[in-house]
């Protein structure tokens, strides 16, 4: 089973990268975002630790990420995949790397979605997601058709806790200081590509699809 890892900076569009291969592949996206947001939903405890963390824009710690993501791969719908699944903000950490390096599969490719800060600062502040199924919008590039409603679902569609200014400009201080070194570690095990992640979504896409065929 192949394994496909994406990496950027807050913004950088790796969500909207790992929902378009999850069409075009059939890989089911996995999403650390999506895990830590369902179990703050659900109330248990490890969403209620995980939210203090979110909301000031820092990083979830490694063993209950770590925790959380060994058992969403453990389930059995990976099993049927058509060949690989893509993961979407993990790891973050070198002892989050580390731990998935024990998780086996056949094959391991990482993309880095290359984009400026200021970009991806407007991105963040323009984002809005919808609270029943986690679907992203823009204000700027793509809001919903009936604003504040979700197009897929019609749950309600909002700006998240975390993404205002002073928690996005704490996310990029604790994205250099921690997930930089990821990239590294990437980088020396020779299964690292870097793409253009500037502008408009489809062509970016097209830049990571060419890399994934």
């Amino acid at each position: 089973m192949k394994r496909l890892i994406l990496f950027g900076a807050p913004g950088s569009g790796k969500g909207t990268m790992g929902d378009f291969i999850q069409r075009d592949f059939g890989y089911p996206k996995i999403s650390t975002g999506d895990i830590l947001r369902a179990e703050i939903e659900a109330g248990s405890a490890e969403g209620l630790r995980a939210k203090g963390f979110m909301d000031s824009g820092g990083l979830v710690p490694d063993l209950l990420v770590i925790d959380l993501v060994r058992r969403r791969l453990e389930r059995a719908d990976l099993g049927g995949s058509r060949g690989g699944y893509v993961l979407d903000g993990y790891p973050r950490t070198l002892e989050q790397a580390e731990a998935l390096s024990a998780v086996a599969c056949a094959s391991e490719q990482a993309i880095f979605i290359e984009v400026d800060e200021d970009e991806t600062v407007g991105r963040l502040l323009s984002r809005r997601t919808c609270r029943e199924c986690g679907a992203i919008y823009n204000t700027r590039s793509k809001p919903p058709r009936n604003e504040g409603v979700c197009d897929r679902c019609g749950g309600a569609v909002e700006c998240r806790s975390d993404d205002n200014e002073q928690a996005v400009r704490q996310r990029f201080r604790v994205y250099a200081e921690r997930t930089l070194p990821v990239i590294a570690y990437y980088r020396q095990r020779g299964v690292l590509s870097c793409v253009d992640g500037n502008g408009a979504a489809a062509p970016v896409y097209e830049r990571i699809k060419g890399l994934i065929s």
